[in-house]
């Protein structure tokens, strides 16, 4: 055949090269370390979280930073690869503040609380991006100079994300049996970083009133005479009354997170028609009366506390930031007549009934 006087030399000559390249090729993937895989376990602490936050937002305190030494150093050449492989599953669809879109989710042990994980360790100058989205995990980095010895601190940034309303009252611990993240090249891991801490949902409690479970307030409004109406939307002294609040968890928030979907735990109420009362004018704050109330042309406007500003129904208003073990909400309300007569409401018996939820974001 064709092939039979070809030189034994060339043949020879021809194989090693092919070795030698195959050989240099599965050096060039892995980075030489004189440590072996190391297990540390960064503290992030305590952080609070507003009970009704929106989806999304960053709990506590973002990008909480952990520094470790390696024990030794680390040697790549051109051509070698870095790593970074979080171990826990993606929550998809988490729309995060800006200044984290770019990171992946990962869900924790805490229903509820996923995780972002960032590392800038090592600057990009003189490494190429492979795969992923450079700084966040996970990511492939290559080696583009000839080489260099890895001997500083490793960087890494986690911040805790809310992912549902699932997450529990109270103190739930971050203890996961696997690493938050791994770090290797090629084959080799390099360390694999452990992640603890707590997460604290804030808010309060309602007294139960009922055996229902629901909290009433009544708000006596009194006897009061149609004369003493001057004409529409003419009003009555206001009648205090305060929504108690028990068992509260405030909680501490940082200052310079204003792009955060929220800034402390506050307290927010939203009143709705109920009874038969209908909403009549909501940016007005007045509701109307019961269906078997016998007065006509009155309602109920609930205020603020200054007895001046109208509280917004139909929608959630904050109000107060949760401070101290318990507090109180304090509202006004008073008659306002709604009728065009110059003589006043018509005569009767004048009850409203409005419900009340309250949400901490």
């Amino acid at each position: 055949m064709k092939f039979i006087g070809v030189d034994k030399r060339y043949v020879t000559s021809l194989a090693m090269v092919w070795v030698c390249v195959l050989v240099s090729g599965v050096a060039r993937a892995d980075c030489t370390a004189d440590f072996d895989n190391e297990f540390p376990t960064f503290d992030m602490g305590s952080h609070y979280v507003p009970r009704d936050a929106p989806i999304g937002s960053v709990i506590g305190t973002a990008s909480k930073s952990y520094t470790y030494s390696f024990s030794g150093s680390l040697r790549c050449n051109r051509g070698d690869t870095l790593s970074t492989l979080a171990n826990w599953p993606v929550v998809p669809g988490i729309k995060v503040p800006a200044l984290l879109q770019d990171g992946t989710v990962f869900k924790t042990n805490i229903p509820g609380v996923g995780m972002i994980v960032e590392s800038r360790w090592l600057a990009l100058k003189g490494w190429e991006v492979v795969s992923g989205n450079y700084s966040y995990s996970p990511f492939t980095i290559r080696m583009t100079q000839l080489n260099g010895v890895i001997s500083f601190p490793a960087v890494v940034r986690f911040t805790l994300v809310k992912t549902s309303h699932d997450i529990p009252v109270g103190t739930t611990k971050l203890v996961n049996g696997t690493s938050a993240v791994r770090f290797y090249s090629g084959s080799k891991i390099l360390f694999s970083t452990f992640v603890t801490g707590s997460v604290i949902r804030s808010e309060c409690s309602l007294p139960n009133t009922s055996p229902g479970g629901q909290t009433y307030i009544d708000v006596p409004m009194g006897s009061v005479q149609r004369r003493e109406f001057k004409g529409k939307d003419s009003y009555l002294d206001s009648k205090a009354f305060s929504i108690p609040l028990t068992s509260c968890v405030a909680g501490t928030y940082p200052t310079d997170q204003s792009w955060n979907f929220y800034e402390n735990s506050n307290v927010n109420i939203k009143f709705e028609g109920a009874g038969g009362s209908a909403i009549i004018d909501a940016a007005r704050g007045i509701v109307g009366l019961t269906t078997d109330s016998t007065a006509k042309g009155v309602a109920v406007q609930i205020m603020r506390k200054d007895g001046v500003t109208a509280l917004k129904l139909n929608e959630d208003v904050p109000l107060a930031q949760i401070k101290g073990i318990s507090m109180s909400i304090d509202l006004k309300a008073r008659y306002i007549q709604t009728s065009d007569s110059p003589m006043g409401p018509e005569p009767g018996v004048a009850n409203a009934k409005a419900a009340f939820s309250v949400t901490y974001k």
